[in-house]
């Protein structure tokens, strides 16, 4: 029996078996069995929000429906007390959202249930009547899913008042459900309640910003968090499952959703339209593999040289919507502090660099597609039109003038329209490196192979969250595997492929600054052992853009304004996003080069500034070198053994010192501490 089918046996144990003891008693054997087996591929169990989307929330169609057509394994609804003492599903105190004119606690079970309630969803209108919690269980026990209930603040049911459960829990064990059933509420009070008098129940803590504070309150409690989607990332489930417990989530729509959460090891995931058997399987955690949460890297972010709109300095034939000649100049290629643009509409390339007036013309292509591979060989789209499929590219080796032809096919049913490009390696060279495209509709993803300045063949990357549009690219993080890359699309956002697609790292959008917007473009690279991502923010196309410390939670480290605030920098035909390329360029150090169509060009500098050593007396002075931000090195005189002090006088950490005198301090938050070794001492900053 293969790890996947013992992990799915016991968490079908888990969703049936109520005791707490119990319940951390297969948790722990989960534990040793996931030590003993290689991680398999698993799917989380997925429950239907108010049923489903097919049909008015809440009702009969919507239950039946949410099994018979989604396949949930579990079904969500919201219960309410009718004024004659009926449980119904109602999640509003009215019904008036859905057609009806009553409020639940104030009216009869009659008089709902002469209502017809219609509700328009994805197109379609459905009608349907109240449900009673009695029909809703029986379809629960005819279709063989477990009952999720969510307590709304009801009478007889609420903080201050659980009279009304009991009646409920009747109906539950009634059924032979008191071992699948789970309550799930936000209302503390009735949480405790239910514990107190029902300690075999299964419950779920409904929460959303709460999720973080209330980790050691669930636990000792013997809950399990439900978490809304965008309250919770990796480390705070990673603390809940130090704590024995597993956490569902809600809710979630897309594919790509699913993905990001189910990989980050969501077990029970709540949805109103994902089909389960379409969703794909993802891999198991390995908990002990996650690291910590880093605190954000300390950085500094200069200015080395820009030409913008806003500083009025743009070289004359800049490409812009409003340029009489050059206005299709969407994406640029970085070679040694020059920008090469192609211009689409005229066929032409335009150089530029930090001093020049007027950008130099040469031949190019009718395609918007220009990019260089690691080695600063120059790659363009060469077919007709740029609307073609992509067939063509012509690569140029790093300090020559002559263009290669390179042709190539990829499948017939990958027909969209590709306009950008990306590239990694090096296409000169006998390795080689690879041509991103992404098709236009796709959620596939090609590598053209080149080696040699030949094509050797080509790699698909299939299955990713989001399907590609006209403005999507593909940033590659890697220098030696084709499989590691970042895909954007415009409006959609950053999501990882790693071997596999591992959903979204920065979604959603906004044009207040530091969010993202929804133009396209972005760089990733890591620094110090942070992974850094550069995205566009404040207005939309107008070149502003932050850089967030994707390993510290998206913290933001930086943030640039738009570069101009005229919109007819870009006229009729806006470029759809910026470019950009970060090169390392020292220690600890990058350059970033940026370009946007109409607004503006240039290059920053990030520089992550290192830890900091202060002295704190002369004669007692321990000597120290910084090497890096996590790592010192002191005088071999000192000791072979170093103890790090708070300046409070806690320890924080011991380590023995080997011929090396180099002391790790990895595990050290930023803050000024004491490092002493034998009877000398330093005070030390760490940033």
């Amino acid at each position: 029996m293969c790890h996947s089918e013992l992990f799915s046996i016991f968490a079908n144990q888990l969703n049936q078996t109520f005791k707490f003891t119990i319940m951390k008693k297969y948790l722990s054997l989960i534990v040793v069995l996931a030590t003993a087996f290689q991680m398999q591929a698993w799917k989380p169990l997925m429950v239907g929000h108010r049923g489903s989307s097919i049909g008015v929330e809440n009702t009969r169609e919507s239950f039946i429906n949410g099994v018979e057509i989604k396949g949930y394994d579990g079904l969500e609804c919201d219960v309410r007390v009718t004024k004659d003492g009926v449980y119904v599903i109602s999640h509003d105190e009215t019904t008036n959202r859905v057609g009806g004119a009553l409020t639940v606690a104030e009216a009869t079970y009659e008089a709902l249930a002469a209502e017809t309630y219609s509700q328009t969803r994805s197109g379609v209108t459905y009608s349907g009547k109240i449900c009673t919690v009695a029909e809703y269980l029986d379809i629960c026990v005819e279709k063989n899913v477990f009952p999720v209930i969510e307590l709304k603040w009801a009478t007889g049911i609420n903080n201050n008042d659980m009279s009304n459960f009991p009646g409920l829990m009747k109906l539950v064990t009634d059924r032979g459900l008191e071992k699948k059933v789970v309550f799930l509420t936000s209302m503390q009070s009735s949480l405790l309640y239910i514990r107190q008098n029902y300690p075999d129940v299964k419950c779920q803590f409904l929460c959303t910003s709460l999720a973080t504070s209330k980790v050691d309150w669930c636990k000792e409690n013997g809950l399990e968090p439900s978490i809304s989607v965008g309250y919770f990332d990796q480390q705070l489930l990673l603390k809940y499952h130090k704590a024995g417990m597993n956490a569902a989530c809600w809710v979630v729509d897309s594919e790509a959703n699913y993905k990001k959460y189910a990989a980050m090891g969501v077990y029970m995931i709540t949805s109103n339209s994902l089909v389960k058997s379409e969703l794909p399987e993802v891999e198991e955690v390995d908990w002990d593999a996650i690291p910590e949460e880093l605190e954000p890297l300390n950085i500094t972010f200069t200015e080395v040289w820009s030409r913008t709109v806003a500083k009025d300095n743009l070289p004359t034939n800049f490409p812009a919507g409003t340029n009489t000649t050059y206005k299709t100049g969407q994406q640029a290629a970085f070679v040694d502090g020059k920008f090469i643009i192609s211009d689409y509409g005229t066929s032409k390339l335009l150089t530029i660099d930090k001093d020049c007036t007027e950008a130099t013309i040469s031949d190019g292509y009718p395609m918007h597609g220009i990019t260089t591979d690691d080695a600063d060989n120059l790659i363009q789209r060469g077919e007709a039109g740029y609307s073609s499929k992509p067939s063509v590219v012509y690569i140029t080796k790093k300090g020559e003038t002559t263009p290669v032809k390179v042709e190539f096919s990829i499948p017939a049913d990958a027909t969209g329209q590709t306009n950008f490009v990306a590239a990694m390696g090096d296409v000169f060279s006998s390795e080689g490196g690879y041509v991103y495209v992404y098709p236009n509709g796709q959620k596939i993803v090609y590598a053209i192979h080149i080696a040699n300045g030949e094509y050797k063949g080509m790699e698909t990357y299939p299955n990713l969250s989001i399907a590609a549009s006209t403005a999507g690219i593909i940033i590659p993080y890697s220098d030696s595997d084709p499989a590691k890359f970042i895909y954007m699309v415009r409006n959609q956002g950053f999501y990882r492929y790693d071997n596999g697609d591992k959903g979204a790292i920065l979604t959603g959008a906004s044009t207040t600054a530091p969010a993202r917007n929804s133009s396209l473009g972005g760089a990733f690279f890591s620094l110090d052992g942070h992974e850094l991502l550069v995205h566009p923010s404040g207005k939309n196309y107008s070149g502003g853009f932050s850089i967030k410390d994707v390993s510290a939670g998206n913290a933001t480290l930086a943030t640039v304004a738009e570069l101009g605030t005229t919109a007819s920098a870009y006229g009729s035909n806006p470029s759809v996003g910026s470019f950009f390329r970060a090169v390392p360029s020292g220690t600890s150090q990058y350059d970033l080069y940026f370009y946007t169509m109409g607004f503006g060009y240039g290059l920053y500098r990030i520089k992550s500034v290192p830890s900091s050593v202060e002295s704190i007396g002369t004669d007692n002075e321990v000597k120290i070198t910084f090497i890096d931000r996590d790592h010192l090195r002191i005088d071999s005189s000192n000791s072979d053994e170093i103890t790090v002090f708070s300046v409070s006088g806690s320890v924080m950490m011991r380590q023995r010192v080997d011929e090396s005198n180099v002391v790790d301090i990895t595990s050290l938050n930023p803050g000024v501490y004491i490092l002493a070794a034998g009877n000398k001492a330093a005070k030390i900053m760490k940033r």
